[in-house]
């Protein structure tokens, strides 16, 4: 363990000064968004709502709404990986940054089913706890964290094949995973969505994009059209199909509403979270000091909201009875829909930050010690 805290690393591709500058702002508050859209996600998915939505010609107004509302959470999981690599292609993976994030993955999954077996909201059971010790093992490609960190702890292997390969062999190479991955799944249909390779495809994207900038991707302009033509695409596609199913009474028409957008490595989710990243990084909006508090936490936020199934049913179905929300008037439900995301944001966050610097410290700390007296 002592020689992976000294030897894990990458090798600076830039000046030192370039890696102290304090992060932009802009991409801090996409962060901010991007996980609002997953919490929103969440509000629809996570709720069991969509088991009471209708396609026989009763379809509601509300109805509409949660369909549209819930589509951006894979959006959002891009543009978080994109900014990552953005990032981590020009800095230092250390083994300590590394256990940083394992430790904050245990610690919310352990602790929370600790206090709702201690609320007596579920039982605590050998399988339970053996899921939270060794689930970032079992789960790979069927959940964010486990396969975000298979996919983090090759960042060196990444940084040094980007160290040797020329700009057409990155730009190869990242075409080729694109279509194997977006086109292949979204036309083709073929099964070929992987999330840790998945994830190490965006993260060549933001990679190319950081190393070999030009006109195309530091154009604002073209990267606000390219977004809001997605979406609105994305939308009326949407619309579109939930009507077919229901004004036909055909349910298979259903299941294509969020086709282009429904995983992370789907046409319209990638270019959505490609040119929400490069709209972001081309508006230049000054230094935020709340932004860069908040997106600080987001990774935090995500952990905790959505821990465990449990989690997911006190939140989504016992605090926020979203089931219920279907029957309400339209404005009630936009309402709670849009204060929902934007509160849990606000707590987790909040809890993220008091974990960082109080927990987190004697954490590691007494990991390092205990490296230390290995010596």
């Amino acid at each position: 363990m002592a020689s992976l805290y000294n030897n894990l690393h990458i090798k600076q591709s830039s000046p030192s000064s370039d890696i102290k500058k304090p992060r932009s702002s802009n991409l801090e508050l996409l962060r901010i968004i991007a996980m609002l859209a997953i919490i929103a996600h969440h509000y629809v998915v996570n709720s069991s709502v969509r088991g009471l939505f209708a396609y026989d010609g009763t379809a509601t107004p509300q109805q509409y709404f949660l369909e549209v509302w819930g589509m951006w959470g894979k959006t959002g999981i891009n543009a978080f990986i994109l900014i990552s690599g953005y990032f981590m292609c020009r800095m230092q993976l250390t083994a300590r940054r590394y256990v940083k994030l394992l430790i904050q993955i245990l610690f919310y999954g352990i602790t929370i089913m600790l206090i709702f077996a201690i609320c007596d909201y579920q039982q605590l059971t050998i399988r339970g706890l053996f899921n939270k010790l060794f689930g970032l093992l079992t789960s790979i490609n069927n959940g964010f964290a486990a396969s975000f960190m298979a996919f983090y702890i090759f960042v060196p292997f990444y940084n040094k094949l980007i160290s040797v390969l020329t700009k057409r062999q990155l730009g190869l190479l990242v075409l080729g995973l694109l279509f194997i991955m977006t086109i292949c799944s979204t036309v083709f249909l073929a099964p070929t969505m992987n999330e840790p390779v998945w994830y190490m495809t965006l993260y060549f994207v933001a990679a190319y994009i950081r190393l070999y900038p030009n006109k195309w991707t530091d154009n604002l302009k073209l990267s606000s059209i390219v977004l809001t033509v997605s979406i609105l695409v994305a939308v009326a596609i949407c619309i579109a199909f939930v009507y077919l199913a229901n004004h036909t009474g055909r349910t298979v028409f259903s299941e294509f509403k969020w086709h282009l957008v429904s995983d992370s490595n789907k046409l319209l989710a990638f270019l959505i979270g490609l040119s929400a990243f490069l709209t972001a990084k081309n508006f230049n909006m000054g230094h935020s000091k709340t932004v860069n508090f908040l997106a600080a936490g987001c990774f935090g936020v995500l952990l905790i909201h959505a821990s465990s199934d449990t989690m997911r049913h006190w939140l989504w179905q016992d605090i926020c009875d979203v089931p219920g929300m279907l029957h309400a008037g339209l404005p009630a439900l936009i309402a709670q829909a849009v204060a929902v995301p934007i509160i849990i944001f606000l707590i987790c966050s909040f809890i993220d930050h008091y974990y960082k610097k109080f927990l987190e410290p004697v954490f590691m700390n007494l990991i390092l010690n205990n490296k230390t007296g290995k010596k």
